[in-house]
């Protein structure tokens, strides 16, 4: 009888082993997988030609803008600037032009700069992503607005990244950009 109870004690604890272990490893692998995404070096991934297709979204105004981008980016080490060439093609025809310079200031900080951003833009990290925020001088057909943009820039595979934006006027969401870059 003894030697019954104490095999079935055995089995019993070799059976929960075996699970706890079978646990353990998914846990462990998921939460590899899950943590794996790369962290984005601007300077890296945009040296060069990249392109990017998207969208800019308004409930409150009732547009649906899509979009396709050209980009350059040249890498200058001397001043640790990346210079970026988007060009713009809209879906309706319309075409735009914007550069951006970016000035790693850190290993995990820079500076942006364009035209028709009405101050210089702080860039971070929060996680593996780039954020970070800023205010457009936007045209209009009688004017301009300004509106702010909260931008996430994330790479989300080795040729992939992914820039979402909420857009915003006094503080109230008026639209969103969501764009995916491919090189």
């Amino acid at each position: 009888m003894k030697t019954s109870l104490s095999s079935e004690r055995s089995k019993s604890l070799y059976h929960s082993f075996i699970m706890i272990f079978t646990l353990l490893s998914l846990t462990l692998t998921f939460s590899n997988y899950a943590t794996a995404s790369q962290r984005l070096v601007l300077e890296d991934y945009f040296r060069g030609a990249t392109s990017a297709r998207g969208v800019f979204e308004s409930k409150i105004a009732g547009v649906r803008r899509e979009f396709s981008v050209k980009l350059t980016g040249t890498w200058d080490p001397k001043t640790f600037t990346l210079r970026l060439r988007e060009d713009f093609v809209y879906d309706d025809g319309e075409k735009d032009t914007k550069i951006w310079f970016f000035q790693k200031v850190a290993e995990d900080r820079y500076i942006g700069q364009r035209s028709d951003v009405l101050t210089p833009v702080n860039i971070g990290y929060q996680g593996d992503s780039l954020v970070f925020t800023y205010p457009v001088d936007v045209p209009l057909k009688d004017g301009s607005v300004a509106l702010r943009f909260y931008d996430t820039l994330t790479q989300t595979g080795p040729r992939t990244v992914r820039n979402t934006a909420t857009v915003m006027k006094y503080g109230i969401t008026v639209g969103t950009v969501d764009l995916t870059f491919t090189k």
